[in-house]
């Protein structure tokens, strides 16, 4: 019976064929703790390009116009975002030397931008570390749309396993590559890194799940992590560096007012106030 069989197709046909090759999604999930699974159901991988939310009037702006380049001596150093007319973000990681303040920036279309530290204590920022650097602009930003506005910041700590954007600006493209990750637990951070007495991967930090290989470390310190179209944390530590880790580290970022409000609300809540008084 199997005499008379024949190939429908050539060896040469044979030859060509492929192997599919499996998803960057398909590949993380399989690497991930089968208790982990069921608490995620969005899709993760590379995504579209994030955009953040104003806090009065709602707009909503895509990320690549509010991100920096920050110069020091005309090397490029890191990334930064602005967050109001007067305002840009960035980690203390950047800069090799605390007693230079002044600083050189450049947005998207190349235009420039000059400014100076200042004490986070000095903005309506709360940081949950003091990493967390504060530069104010000497003159505002050619982007109309944060006249007068905020870029709308987290007022409550992520949770472990929510679902945030990992943007990366390519210097050499001028866009932003991004994924959609989640949280992870910060000791999983100490863990891959190396870190077992908390010397870098600290309580107060956001430890994200970053499995992009790249051969070199990028210097992706400054960059913002979205949850919710609003910015929860900054990277303080580049991505891969000094080698891969499949994790980045970020420094939390909060809105002072939105915080101490969503504070009391806990509070009301709880009602602690009756037991205190």
């Amino acid at each position: 019976m199997l005499g008379s069989y024949k190939a429908q197709h050539s060896p040469k046909t044979q030859m060509d064929y492929k192997r599919r090759r499996t998803s960057e999604v398909q590949e993380e999930q399989m690497d991930e703790p089968a208790e982990d699974m069921p608490k995620r159901k969005a899709r993760y991988g590379t995504s579209k390009e994030p955009v953040v939310m104003l806090t009065k009037s709602g707009l909503k702006v895509p990320l690549h116009e509010l991100m920096v380049r920050i110069y020091q001596q005309n090397q490029y150093a890191c990334m930064g975002t602005v967050i109001s007319e007067k305002l840009v973000v960035t980690a203390d990681t950047c800069f090799e030397s605390a007693a230079n303040d002044v600083v050189t920036m450049k947005m998207f279309d190349n235009s420039v931008l000059d400014g100076h530290r200042i004490p986070i204590n000095r903005t309506y920022l709360k940081g949950a570390d003091p990493l967390l650097t504060t530069i104010e602009l000497t003159s505002p930003p050619k982007i109309y749309k944060v006249f007068g506005d905020t870029v709308k910041l987290c007022s409550a700590e992520l949770e472990n396993y929510e679902s945030v954007e990992l943007p990366l600006w390519i210097r050499s493209r001028h866009s932003i590559h991004s994924q959609i990750s989640y949280v992870l637990p910060i000791q999983e951070c100490r863990h891959r890194m190396k870190d077992p007495n908390a010397h870098v991967a600290i309580s107060t930090m956001i430890c994200a799940k970053n499995m992009k290989y790249t051969s070199h470390c990028q210097l992706a310190i400054g960059n913002p992590l979205i949850h919710a179209e609003k910015i929860c944390g900054i990277n303080v530590a580049g991505h891969n560096c000094p080698t891969f880790t499949g994790v980045d580290l970020y420094i939390r970022i909060y809105d002072a007012l939105d915080f101490s409000i969503r504070g009391m609300e806990i509070i009301k809540n709880s009602r602690i106030e009756d037991t205190i008084l």
